[in-house]
C-alpha cells in the first residue's frame, strides 16, 4: 500500500471518497479547513453519484487545482493560466488511465481491481490509492511548475 494511503486510511474509513480526499489534501497543503468545499466534492464521488461518470480523481483533481488558481469572489482574478493548468492535468490523467479504456469511474476501478464488477458497486478507495497518490504528485508538480501560491486564496 502506498505510504500516502496509510495517512489517508482513517479518512477513507470515515467515508470520504477520492474527490474529497484530493480536496482534503489541498486544504491541508494550504493549512486550512473548509468543510463546505469537502462537502461539495461529495457530488463528484463514484463517477458523480454512481452514474459511472468521470473518475473523482479527475474531477476532484481539477477542483483541487481550481481551489488554488480559480476565481472565488467578485474581487478575485483567476490565475491567467488556469485553463492550460487544468488541461495539463486532464491530459496527463487521460494518458495515465488510457489502459483502463477511459476515464469513467467504473472503467478505472475495474482496471485497478477496485471493484468486483457488480453493477452499482462503489469502488474501494484503498485499491485506487496508488493512482490517488500519482494524481496528488501530479497536482503538486503542476502547483510548482505554474508557480501557484498555496497561501494566496483564503
Amino acid at each position: 500500500m502506498n505510504p500516502m494511503m496509510m495517512e489517508l486510511l482513517p479518512l477513507v474509513h470515515q467515508g470520504y471518497c477520492c474527490s474529497q480526499l484530493l480536496l482534503l489534501l489541498m486544504l491541508q497543503a494550504q493549512d486550512r479547513q473548509n468543510p463546505g468545499v469537502v462537502r461539495a466534492a461529495q457530488g463528484l464521488c463514484h463517477g458523480i453519484g454512481q452514474s459511472d461518470g468521470p473518475c473523482g480523481l479527475l474531477t476532484g483533481g481539477a477542483c483541487a487545482l481550481a481551489l488554488v488558481a480559480g476565481k472565488g469572489a467578485e474581487d478575485e482574478i483567476p490565475h491567467p493560466m488556469l485553463t492550460p493548468l487544468l488541461n495539463d492535468y486532464a491530459t496527463w490523467f487521460y494518458d495515465r488511465t488510457e489502459a483502463y479504456g477511459g476515464q469513467r469511474c467504473g472503467q478505472i476501478a475495474a482496471g485497478l481491481g477496485a471493484t468486483s464488477g457488480t453493477a452499482g458497486e462503489q469502488p474501494n478507495p484503498v485499491a485506487c490509492g496508488d493512482l490517488l497518490a500519482e494524481c496528488w504528485g501530479k497536482i503538486m508538480e503542476l502547483v510548482q511548475s505554474y508557480e501557484l501560491d498555496l497561501t494566496e486564496k483564503a
